[in-house]
């Protein structure tokens, strides 16, 4: 059953105000983990970037990994994404075209690049490093983009998000930053956080171990979730495959067919309070419709 939804959100964009995290400069990209040491799924890359002959078609090429994400922008706008989410580890090469026709040739713009982690791979040798993020080069309509000239160019590497930084899903800080009631204007906004509060005063069952809480995730679309500051971890409501032949391990040859693989997350219910419960949700890719979200409870029974 509903324990509560729809949720009364506020939002707040990730973005470039102060304070700021540290930031690693450097003349060409770095790889992530180096400077993340895996303590965060996420890692800024940031340059200026001069367009000769902006298009609607120029292209982006990226050197990264396989179980990683790259999230494309410029002065703050949203191009497009590279998404490698294969099980595995191993190097992968990206080519996303983005639409650069509105940006002003022979002027500088602030060319940003998100890094998301989808995790480490577990089968690998002892002693065997893997890599997140750019692992290599990056080009722009073929133009390489490294400077051993000058500062004005160097790339700034920033570990996590702000939000991160400023722990925004804490109760204290939450107050760090100006949340907007207006929530409808983060739909399908990617890098926009979300946070609201809800209570559990009317579950059906009262044992929570029991019949735990689950977060009902219809309407977002990839991120993170938590709870009263605790991480419950990845979200992501990647549309399930249709298979024409059953798989070697399953019953059903179409699982999840068109549907999402997973739309139901559990929470601990260590984690969970009555009243007053702070949920922040950081959503990456752009939430449809955020408004679907909400909390239900499964009910266990003796058969």
């Amino acid at each position: 059953p509903v324990v509560t939804g729809p949720l009364n959100w506020q939002i707040w964009s990730e973005s470039l105000i102060k304070p700021s995290p540290p930031l690693i400069i450097s003349p060409n990209p770095l790889e992530q983990l180096n400077i993340t040491n895996d303590e965060t799924v996420y890692m800024w890359y940031r340059r200026n970037v001069t367009l000769k002959q902006p298009s609607s078609n120029s292209i982006a090429r990226v050197q990264t990994n396989v179980a990683n994400a790259l999230l494309f922008f410029m002065d703050g706008e949203y191009l497009g994404e590279f998404d490698d989410h294969t099980h595995s580890q191993g190097t992968a090469e990206g080519y996303v075209v983005l639409d650069l026709s509105r940006f002003h040739s022979n002027q500088q713009h602030l060319f940003e690049i998100l890094s998301i982690s989808f995790g480490l791979f577990s089968g690998v040798y002892p002693n065997t490093f893997q890599y997140k993020g750019i692992h290599g080069n990056i080009w722009l309509d073929d133009e390489l983009l490294v400077d051993n000239k000058t500062e004005t160019n160097f790339w700034s590497h920033q570990k996590g998000l702000l939000g991160e930084y400023l722990d925004i899903y804490t109760e204290n800080g939450s107050s760090k930053v100006n949340w907007d009631s207006q929530w409808t204007k983060g739909i399908n906004k990617p890098i926009t956080w979300f946070q609201a509060r809800f209570d559990l005063n009317n579950l059906s069952r009262q044992d929570m171990n029991a019949n735990p809480i689950l977060l009902d995730a219809q309407g977002l679309n990839r991120g993170h979730v938590y709870i009263n500051g605790n991480d419950i971890g990845l979200y992501w409501l990647i549309q399930g495959i249709c298979e024409n032949n059953q798989p070697c391990c399953c019953q059903h040859a179409q699982t999840n067919c068109l549907k999402p693989t997973q739309r139901f997350y559990h929470i601990p219910p260590d984690w969970l309070k009555r009243e007053n419960n702070l949920i922040t949700i950081f959503e990456d890719s752009g939430a449809p419709s955020p408004g679907s979200v909400g909390l239900v409870q499964r009910i266990v029974t003796n058969s």
